[in-house]
């Protein structure tokens, strides 16, 4: 490698430091900064610091942290000490650090300095740098990927994927700790003859104003999506049988007692629902899927826009 005797090792590192997008700087073995480049020294000027911190002990700074965040200050302040004592190496980590007008994300990480007195144990030698990297781009698309993969994209509502999820957790929730769980299906009496006469445009009308009425039917706790053409599931945790009953009712209702405008006119809509709890011994939320959609295919037989139940070994009917 050609030397350039023109230029020192020290003379470059504050110039290569300030070209870092990264805010930098660096702390002696006690924690205090001895070093910051361009880009700390503006994020600390934007964020209210005092001469970017520099002199300041970035470990007393994290141990200060009161309210939101102040446990993830905590901790990453104990990560430094690690990195600064030999127990680790390295440390990173992401964390969210929101402005009051914009969401914002940040890669931190903490690197040992290797200095030319790498093998002593002399305090002095021991020196770390610390990074944060903006990385709100790529979050925020992280967030909108996981939206889309979540959300039905007609309705808004969340879809069968993320709903399966959801009955995951209160599935093992219910084997854990005994909490009660139910869910519904809800399916669209004649739902077909809407898309066969009016056409698609006005059965996504149609899907779009069922979907806000059962949002407004349900509980704040209860999760709602979309799991196929004109099926809906509810799940309602902590809640039993009866108590799932009385949600399912007044989902019935509310599509009952509605009219949907679509864009060929006034339609009435009705909606056959099935219900079931969630039983310890079930070895997937399909179980529990299985049961309710039987409990609606009875709702259907007997006559629709009603609400059927199952329990165990047992078909319970409920008056629509």
């Amino acid at each position: 490698m050609m030397e350039m005797d023109w230029l020192s090792e020290r003379q470059l590192a504050g110039p290569v430091l300030d070209a870092l997008t990264a805010s930098i700087c660096v702390v002696d073995h006690s924690g205090v900064i001895v070093a910051v480049n361009e880009a700390w020294r503006h994020f600390s000027k934007d964020n209210g610091g005092k001469d970017a911190f520099l002199g300041e002990n970035y470990l007393d700074a994290c141990r200060r942290a009161t309210g939101e965040g102040a446990d993830a200050a905590h901790c990453f302040g104990q990560n430094v000490e690690d990195v600064l004592s030999g127990r680790c190496e390295r440390f990173e980590t992401e964390y969210p650090c929101h402005s009051p007008d914009k969401r914002r994300w940040f890669l931190a990480r903490v690197t040992k300095l290797r200095t030319g007195e790498a093998a002593s144990t002399n305090d002095a030698t021991r020196v770390a740098v610390i990074s944060h990297q903006e990385i709100t781009t790529r979050k925020l698309l992280e967030c909108d990927l996981k939206k889309l993969a979540e959300t039905d994209e007609l309705t808004g509502l969340k879809n069968r994927r993320k709903f399966l999820a959801s009955a995951d957790i209160l599935l093992e929730q219910l084997k854990r700790e005994g909490v009660p769980a139910s869910m519904f299906i809800i399916d669209l009496d004649h739902f077909k003859s809407i898309n066969d006469t009016h056409g698609h445009a006005a059965g996504d009308d149609a899907l779009r104003h069922v979907a806000e009425q059962f949002d407004r039917a349900i509980r704040r706790s209860d999760v709602l999506a979309r799991i196929g053409g004109e099926e809906f599931a509810v799940l309602l945790p902590n809640t039993d049988e009866w108590g799932a009953i009385m949600v399912a009712e007044r989902v019935r209702a509310s599509v009952a007692d509605s009219i949907v405008d679509t864009r060929v006119g006034k339609l009435n809509l009705t909606a056959s629902i099935g219900v079931t709890t969630f039983w310890k011994d079930d070895r997937s939320p399909d179980a529990a899927l299985g049961r309710a959609d039987a409990a609606l295919y009875l709702a259907k037989d007997g006559g629709r826009n009603r609400v059927r139940t199952s329990t165990r070994g047992l078909w319970s009917p409920v008056a629509g």
